[in-house]
């Protein structure tokens, strides 16, 4: 025997499928004006998923870039004051080829002097360039200016400390030239003793000294040069990982695009699909609901 539906059956079974078809409607609505196609972990648990873990690589690659666009600031910055303090080792070369030059008046080689000990002022106010309020050649202290500007020397002690950043998954670089460094190489006496001993063989007009000076400037030079390719070096690996980082966001962003986004021509016939069916029912439920007692004893 086949059941009878009541009339409050068929009002709540018809409520009950308005409501899904409401709930249709709003998730369609709310797809169209998101532009996303998972809301809620229940829209794509999966997705949902896939989506996390590529946002935590989203996360750590912005970090990297960020370390990677402050270490390229920071090489930038030091390849420009090593330039600066070849060109102060170059002028000391210079005036050294001058002033042994035997026509030279004592008189002569004591101004040439005199602009040598001006060199050494100059390059510790290269030594102490700083970014940021950061002393760049400070190894690790980088609140310290490492050259002494009145005695016209390095700091003693000498940080040689290094700054490393970690730019890329398990690749930790060093960024910094330390003073020790920069003032001059192993087995050769540092910049400044250099400079005092050409100022004191221009005065003494001390051509064996003018020639030991000589070869220490070049050995300087040389160590500055050597300074900048390493730099170089740094600054060419760095572009090459910020290119690479460039290229990894777009490709997860694209990938995010696919698993999140939703197809916004598929949103829009979906919706009005929802629309005129919700419609439909609301204009059939009127004319259900609205029938009366009488209508059943006719």
């Amino acid at each position: 025997m086949v059941g009878r539906m009541s009339s409050n059956q068929a009002v709540q079974a018809f409520l009950a499928d308005l409501q899904t078809s409401y709930r249709g409607l709003s998730e369609a609505q709310r797809t169209l004006s998101t532009g996303k196609r998972i809301n809620s972990p229940s829209d794509d648990p999966i997705g949902i998923a896939m989506g996390l873990s590529l946002r935590r690589d989203q996360s750590a690659t912005e970090a990297w870039s960020r370390n990677v666009e402050d270490s390229q600031t920071w090489l930038s910055t030091t390849d420009g004051a090593l330039g600066q303090a070849l060109e102060v080792v170059q002028r000391a070369r210079e005036l050294a080829v001058q002033g042994g030059n035997g026509t030279l008046s004592a008189n002569a080689r004591a101004l040439i002097a005199n602009e040598v000990e001006t060199l050494k002022s100059q390059f510790v106010e290269i030594g102490n360039s700083s970014l940021g309020g950061r002393f760049i050649f400070g190894g690790t202290a980088t609140d310290s200016p490492p050259f002494d500007s009145l005695a016209e020397v390095a700091s003693t002690p000498v940080n040689t400390g290094r700054i490393n950043r970690e730019v890329s998954q398990g690749s930790i670089m060093s960024v910094n030239i330390t003073a020790d460094r920069l003032q001059g190489p192993g087995g050769t006496p540092d910049i400044f003793a250099v400079l005092d001993g050409l100022a004191a063989a221009l005065q003494s007009s001390d051509s064996n000294a003018l020639s030991t000076a000589l070869g220490d400037l070049d050995a300087h030079q040389d160590n500055i040069s050597a300074l900048r390719g390493e730099g170089a070096a740094k600054i060419n690996r760095l572009e090459l990982t910020a290119s690479r980082f460039a290229a990894q966001r777009i490709a997860t962003g694209d990938q995010l695009s696919k698993i999140e986004d939703a197809d916004m021509a598929q949103a829009i016939t979906d919706l009005s699909m929802r629309e005129t069916v919700y419609n439909a029912a609301l204009a059939t439920g009127a004319r259900v609901i609205q029938r009366s007692l009488v209508d059943f004893l006719q």
